[in-house]
């Protein structure tokens, strides 16, 4: 019989959460990375040292792992904060001057310079925290999406915290993967994440389906504990792609930053490899480069592509109709078909010989 989720209140001092920062895993799966401004981080700790409430911490307790005893469900930008200022990483610089705790100044100061009674009302302070005990992953999941729904999270964050197979695995390229490494695609807020999830769907459904968010969710919960082979089957053809993508990168100068032409570079030699070819990274470079350069030059006023006729009217058209399908609504098949189709006429000798 299994365990009902328990949420168990507390109160820990800000010393007891610094103390204990080792053990608290702030980047979990389904967790954002560093995503406040510094100036965010200052007013909360403004609050703090004027006794002000913060929000409830929630943690889940991680019962046998010899690394971390919980981790940061909910509250994790404010933990961080915390933990930087304690630290003396972070400093209460502010636009406007923090206005003096009684005769005491802050405004300008880290930890260390603070006056001693404000230190120790900082570490004294009692932080809200919700243990989380006997969670599965998809309690975890179900509490992270609710606590998360008045917060501006992009539909990326709320499909990271699908804690499922196949999220984890792309979640695991997505961080390691030599591609998003060398890109200058930010990491911020799930991007490379979000990036491979949607490189995923036209692996797994071309263009007979569309990426919107509503679909990713479907495909990631498409595929569950039973489904090992295809998801490593997936995850196999899509270290393929990378690969090609990351030699094609480095030959454009690393200028693959938007999402829709990874999508379109992306499906584009999935189609070449599942063909049975190899794709020359340089050739693909070469070819992409002049197409974008097209691209680029008519993107203000593509009608004027199909203004007269000419020898090159078919790519002309090719080129109008791509400008159009990557403006609006990049995720519906209907333009990731079109796309497709453009980007294979500019780029028809990509094939690396044999």
């Amino acid at each position: 019989m299994g365990t009902k989720l328990e949420i168990r209140q507390d109160a820990w001092t800000v010393g007891k959460l610094f103390s204990r920062r080792s053990q608290i895993n702030l980047n979990p799966q389904w967790q954002r990375g560093p995503a406040w401004k510094q100036s965010r981080q200052v007013l909360l700790i403004d609050s703090i040292l004027r006794g002000m409430d913060i929000p409830k911490v929630y943690l889940r307790e991680r019962k046998g792992d010899a690394v971390y005893s919980h981790d940061a469900v909910d509250g994790q930008q404010r933990l961080r904060a915390i933990w930087e200022f304690r630290s003396g990483v972070l400093t209460l610089d502010y636009a406007e001057r923090l206005p003096d705790i009684g005769n005491l100044p802050i405004f300008g100061l880290k930890y260390d310079l603070l006056d001693q009674s404000l230190r120790d009302r900082f570490d004294n302070f009692e932080v809200s925290i919700g243990e989380i005990l006997n969670a599965t992953n998809d309690d975890i999941s179900a509490l992270f999406a609710r606590l998360q729904m008045g917060v501006p999270l992009n539909p990326a964050e709320l499909r990271n915290a699908q804690l499922r197979p196949l999220n984890r695995i792309m979640a695991s390229i997505a961080e390691s993967h030599e591609f998003f490494q060398n890109s200058r695609i930010s990491p911020s807020r799930s991007k490379h994440l979000d990036y491979l999830t949607h490189g995923f769907a036209v692996l797994a459904h071309g263009s007979n389906r569309d990426i919107k968010a509503p679909d990713l969710q479907r495909l990631i919960a498409q595929f569950g504990p039973n489904d090992t082979d295809a998801i490593l089957e997936l995850a196999s053809r899509a270290g393929d792609v990378l690969n090609v993508l990351d030699d094609v990168n480095k030959e454009l100068n690393f200028r693959i930053t938007q999402k829709w032409i990874f999508v379109d570079l992306f499906w584009l030699i999935s189609q070449r490899h599942d063909a049975g070819a190899k794709v020359d990274a340089v050739k693909l470079a070469a070819s992409y480069r002049h197409f974008d350069q097209l691209r680029t030059a008519h993107n203000a006023a593509p009608e004027t592509l199909i203004a007269g006729g000419g020898t090159t009217s078919r790519l002309n058209r090719h080129l109008y109709d791509y400008i159009v399908a990557f403006k609006s609504q990049g995720g519906v098949k209907e333009n990731l078909k079109i796309r497709n189709e453009a980007l294979r006429a500019f780029c028809p000798d990509i094939d690396a010989r044999t």
